[in-house]
């Protein structure tokens, strides 16, 4: 049976929400819902594998996960990164007034899948994943500093995966469509909501846009 493949990239974006480097979203929220054309389906980090391109990116997941398995070369993959998102109730809408919608911040990546199988490969993806994650502290974690054999004890637990990227594509709805004063109250709005960060963000994203 011929491998089935994804149709051409597209994500429904109208006009005025196609993001404008969708790359940012995907550095940002690399926690990525990773699809196959056979739909399995996986949720992992996957980052771009060098900071000066986005030609290729990487990740691992559990080698025990049947999507693990199913991974083949030139395989094509989604990869799909979701940022914050959040329900924008009417109440907030006095110049245009409508109905309820829903913003939100998400990238996706299509690609070419590469298994990576020997430890070398894979001890260099988990490095530079690590390394990444670690960034944001001034004594960040090493895999040297991990329990004697651990990482030797885990390692054969995981399968990684490169994937050659082909598009990158992304969405930001954040009410561009609406006029400066009911953004203003959206964002009003979604600052007063307690217990929801996410809302926070997006008034966060919507409050730099331009005027």
């Amino acid at each position: 049976m011929a491998e089935p493949t994804f149709p051409p990239a597209s994500q429904y974006a109208a006009g005025p929400y196609g993001a404008a480097d969708p790359a940012a979203i995907v550095r940002q929220y690399p926690f990525a819902t990773l699809i196959s054309p056979d739909l399995h389906v996986t949720l992992t980090p996957i980052i771009f594998e060098y900071d000066d391109t986005e030609a290729t990116m990487i990740g691992h997941m559990a080698r025990r996960n049947p999507h693990a398995e199913a991974l083949a070369d030139g395989q094509s993959a989604l990869a799909v990164f979701n940022g914050p998102h959040t329900y924008i109730s009417p109440r907030w809408y006095a110049e245009k007034p409508t109905v309820p919608t829903w913003d939100y911040i998400s990238a996706r990546v299509r690609g070419i899948v590469e298994p990576i199988d020997d430890d070398a490969s894979q001890l260099t993806i988990l490095r530079r994943t690590i390394a990444l994650m670690e960034s944001q502290w001034a004594d960040p974690w090493t895999m040297v500093d991990a329990p004697e054999g651990k990482v030797a004890e885990l390692l054969p637990m995981i399968r990684s995966f490169r994937i050659h990227v082909k598009s990158i594509d992304g969405t930001t709805k954040l009410n561009q469509t609406h006029p400066v004063s009911d953004r203003r109250r959206v964002i009003d709005g979604l600052n007063e909501m307690t217990g929801l960060s996410d809302a926070h963000a997006i008034a966060a994203f919507m409050d730099d846009l331009p005027d």
